[in-house]
């Protein structure tokens, strides 16, 4: 691929945009409780140690209502890859969001906490959906049992058109040039019902030196969104995912294994590929044909990186840490990082976190 000529090569510096990371994912309102009652669900029928069950919203007003007479709700902001760019800008890469909310009570509640925690909305790119309602999710934890609930609501209405308006905003240039680095990170929750969407992203964009990153997100999602996701994945640079979610892509593609998958992928496809797999205790799997970017696949390579242990997917904090993780490793790709450097940033600040109302100028020191 020669880079050097692009017809837009000729594009004046200070006009090209400076956000590096555009970021699709489903905005959330997070209900969060520790409760005492275990008959809660039960009263509304419902079971614990549910994590992909979607439930209407009369459903969650009895449920938190419910949860409100005890005074233990907490509610948040919620969304991976709203945590994503969160967490990029505070790394000082800039990255924007995008992603839909209604116009209702719950998405005052939403602006509310941005500007607690100090967010700017300049970098969000929010489509006001009327007549559905913002998407909501509740999450649950009694002793060692958990439930995690989810309405997507407006976002999973977030359209084309929408999009496109955003991006060709005279006033506010997003798009960098094709011969400018530009990643379209797209999380895995974000596709169902928005295939379209995605698609036009991958036909319209994906040229050049803008590239995508998928992240799984969950099992559901693989196995009930599996031939867009492949899709997907043939088109992406980056495939983000933990163990589980790779077993389920495996399973449908048909193949034994992560090795299995990867060599059938690349088998038909042109350009290079970067797997990451996320083992919880038994580290990060690093699969790929990548050796410079501009440059022609390489052989496959499996390396495998023996990291501090993550947090269990049906863990809180597991969406916190994992959106971190994809942070820090794209952070650190942009800089030209080497990959393996780039997984041990990832790691650093999965462990780390990312602090509400920090900002974003704050810029800590990439570890070496």
């Amino acid at each position: 691929m020669d880079l050097s000529c692009s017809r837009l090569s000729c594009v004046n510096t200070k006009q090209i945009s400076t956000i590096k990371v555009l970021a699709f994912g489903n905005l959330l309102l997070n209900y969060n409780a520790s409760i005492d009652d275990p008959n809660i669900l039960r009263r509304h029928r419902q079971s614990w140690n549910k994590f992909d069950a979607d439930v209407n919203f009369d459903k969650f007003s009895e449920i938190t209502s419910d949860i409100n007479i005890n005074e233990s709700l907490k509610v948040e902001l919620s969304g991976s890859a709203l945590r994503t760019v969160r967490a990029l800008r505070q790394l000082g890469t800039e990255a924007i969001f995008f992603s839909a909310c209604g116009d209702d009570q719950a998405s005052k509640i939403i602006s509310r906490l941005l500007k607690m925690e100090d967010m700017d909305r300049s970098f969000l790119r929010v489509q006001t959906v009327e007549n559905v309602p913002t998407g909501r999710r509740v999450s649950l934890s009694y002793n060692d049992s958990r439930a995690l609930y989810t309405n997507c609501g407006a976002s999973a209405q977030f359209s084309v058109n929408f999009l496109e308006f955003a991006i060709n905003d005279k006033n506010s240039s997003i798009l960098r040039p094709e011969n400018r680095v530009q990643i379209f990170y797209i999380e895995g929750c974000f596709i169902p019902k928005r295939e379209a969407v995605t698609t036009f992203i991958v036909r319209s964009y994906i040229q050049g030196r803008r590239y995508i990153a998928l992240n799984l997100s969950a099992e559901h999602i693989v196995r009930q969104n599996f031939n867009h996701l492949l899709y997907i994945v043939s088109n992406a640079l980056f495939v983000f995912g933990n163990s589980a979610e790779f077993h389920e892509f495996c399973e449908c593609w048909g193949a034994s294994s992560t090795r299995e998958l990867a060599e059938g992928i690349v088998k038909n496809k042109q350009a290079p590929i970067i797997f990451v797999i996320n083992k919880g205790d038994d580290g990060i799997d690093l699969i790929s044909n990548y050796f410079r970017e501009g440059c022609a696949p390489g052989p496959l390579t499996f390396q495998t990186f023996n990291v501090p242990p993550s947090a269990g997917e049906d863990d809180p904090s597991a969406e916190v840490s994992d959106a971190c993780f994809v942070a820090g490793f794209l952070h650190a790709w942009l800089q030209k990082k080497e990959l393996s450097q780039c997984v041990r940033v990832g790691c650093h600040y999965a462990a780390k976190g990312v602090q509400p109302g920090s900002g974003s100028e704050s810029k800590p020191t990439t570890p070496t």
